[in-house]
C-alpha cells in the first residue's frame, strides 16, 4: 500500500466492517436469513483480518468500526436482503476502483475479493452484472 493507495483501502476495509456489523443483525432479527448471514459473517470476518493486515504490514492506521451503522429498520427479511446486496454492490465498487492501483499479487488478491463479493451479492437477490462494480 502506497500513500496513493491508502483511501481506497480505507475505504475498502470500513465497507467490510459495515458488513462485520451487519450480517449478525441480520441473522438475529430474521431466522429465515440466519444461515446465509452467518456465512456472509464469516467471508467478511476472514476479509477484514486481511485488509487489517494490509494496514499493519504498511505501518499505516486502518479505519476503525463505527458504533453502528445507518442501515435502516431491516422490519422483513426482504428489506434485510435488499441491505445486504446493496452493501455487497458497494463492496464491489470499492474493490473495482482497487484494483486498477495495484499489481501483482495484491491485484490478484482483489480480483478474487471482487468474484467473491459479486457472488454474494447474486446471493442476496442482484441481478447479475458483466462487471460488477462498474456503474
Amino acid at each position: 500500500m502506497n500513500e496513493a493507495q491508502a483511501p481506497t483501502w480505507r475505504a475498502w476495509l470500513a465497507l467490510e466492517l459495515e458488513a462485520v456489523w451487519l450480517y449478525p443483525v441480520i441473522g438475529a432479527r430474521h431466522e429465515t436469513l440466519r444461515g446465509a448471514a452467518a456465512e456472509s459473517f464469516a467471508a467478511h470476518r476472514e476479509r477484514r483480518d486481511e485488509l487489517v493486515a494490509v494496514f499493519s504490514d504498511a505501518n499505516a492506521e486502518p479505519p476503525g468500526p463505527q458504533v453502528s451503522y445507518d442501515v435502516g429498520p431491516l422490519a422483513s427479511a426482504e428489506e434485510a436482503a435488499d441491505v445486504a446486496q446493496s452493501l455487497e454492490s458497494r463492496i464491489c465498487a470499492a474493490i473495482v476502483q482497487l484494483v486498477g492501483l495495484v499489481d501483482g499479487d495484491q491485484r490478484a488478491a482483489a480480483v478474487e475479493a471482487l468474484r467473491e463479493a459479486a457472488l454474494r451479492s447474486l446471493s442476496w437477490g442482484d441481478k447479475p452484472e458483466p462487471f460488477p462494480g462498474l456503474d
